[in-house]
């Protein structure tokens, strides 16, 4: 193993997250592993990546109760040692035979053996990288996990820094939304306030609570807003605050972060901002593409659709096949988490356009 361009490799990662994927795969083959899943865990944030090699096992394990409930979780991941641990470093070979995780879903699959370490991260969930190998290959020596354990500083190093331009990001993303007069925050897993923009700490709609959490003053929208995050959804909300003597009536968005890298380390998870009800403020397009990870032919076509376009009339302006412009909502419709032209119009514009229809992903289009 060439630990020195490794090295390398993962501080590049730190900065551009897109490198992780080759980072993880070096991780894997050098101890003969299928492939490696980094995670951020806690009571109340999951989030994950992996190798591509083993993307769909490690999607149907992310789906299932074992992600949140299993005998690795229990013993291996509290242990913030300073190394490199396998499966046998905390789990007996009988206990391996009869647990529901390793008998029922890792050894159906092929899989059933590990080494990985646990590092405490700035926003105080468990990052773990977690090496996964085949079954048939036999369980990973303590010698070839400790080859890894010059690594690990390094990627714990690389976690901070990772954390760290996550914050500044947020920083970023809810200042921009405040050019365009949009009062925001960045909100984490744990529901805590990670970046807000001074018109959301300003507005009498909002307040920062407890344990940093944000609340609306209307009760039964706060109601609403708490529901959502404790049920820790991968979907947008919107919905209404009436108007008091006070201060105007708003539209809440609550809006999940999708980027992997990047956000699973700063362990921001769901952008919350406010438009005003009767006041066309829609993000222009570089910042839904800087947003909602956009390319910059969906932010645009976006930004026009929010602008009261339609599929054909887009299409014709710029050029393009009707089908193009489908394809690209599409995208845009996986990346904010809606499924219909309606929904991601009020999600993002907050206003209601006349003359516009629902678009399912699937079915036909506006024209």
């Amino acid at each position: 193993m060439d630990t020195t361009s490794l090295i390398d490799e993962i501080y590049e990662a730190a900065v551009v997250p897109e490198k992780w994927a080759g980072v993880l795969d070096r991780l894997a083959k050098s101890v003969g592993g299928a492939g490696t899943i980094l995670f951020a865990a806690s009571p109340s944030r999951f989030q994950w990546t992996s190798s591509q090699a083993i993307r769909v096992v490690a999607a149907e394990w992310a789906a299932s109760p074992f992600a949140a409930e299993n005998l690795r979780a229990k013993r291996l991941v509290p242990l913030y040692e300073p190394r490199f641990l396998t499966d046998l470093d905390a789990i007996t070979p009988e206990e391996l035979e009869r647990d529901p995780f390793y008998r029922d879903f890792l050894r159906p699959r092929g899989w059933g053996w590990c080494v990985g370490t646990s590092i405490r991260s700035t926003s105080g969930d468990s990052i773990v990288f977690s090496i996964e190998r085949l079954y048939a290959d036999g369980p990973i020596s303590r010698e070839a996990a400790e080859k890894l354990d010059p690594l690990r500083p390094h990627l714990a190093r690389a976690s901070i820094i990772a954390a760290r331009l996550g914050l500044e990001r947020a920083r970023a993303s809810v200042a921009a939304l405040e050019l365009v007069g949009l009062p925001a925050a960045i909100i984490t897993g744990r529901h805590s306030v990670l970046a807000a923009n001074e018109l959301v700490l300003t507005c009498a709609a909002v307040e920062v609570g407890a344990f940093d959490r944000i609340r609306l003053t209307d009760s039964v929208a706060n109601e609403r807003l708490q529901r959502h995050l404790d049920g820790a959804g991968d979907t947008g909300l919107s919905f209404p605050l009436r108007a008091t003597d006070e201060r105007p009536a708003f539209v809440a968005h609550v809006v999940p972060l999708r980027r992997a890298g990047l956000d699973l380390f700063s362990g921001a998870a769901q952008l919350f901002y406010l438009t005003e009800v009767g006041r066309s403020a829609a993000p222009s397009a570089a910042i839904l593409e800087a947003l909602f990870d956009l390319s910059p032919a969906e932010a645009k076509v976006t930004r026009l659709l929010l602008s009261g376009g339609t599929i054909g009339g887009i299409a014709e302006a710029h050029g393009i096949r009707p089908e193009t412009v489908r394809g690209q909502l599409k995208s845009v419709f996986a990346k904010t988490g809606v499924h219909r032209q309606g929904e991601l119009i009020q999600l993002l514009g907050g206003v209601q356009i006349p003359g516009v229809t629902g678009f399912e992903a699937s079915g036909p289009a506006h024209r």
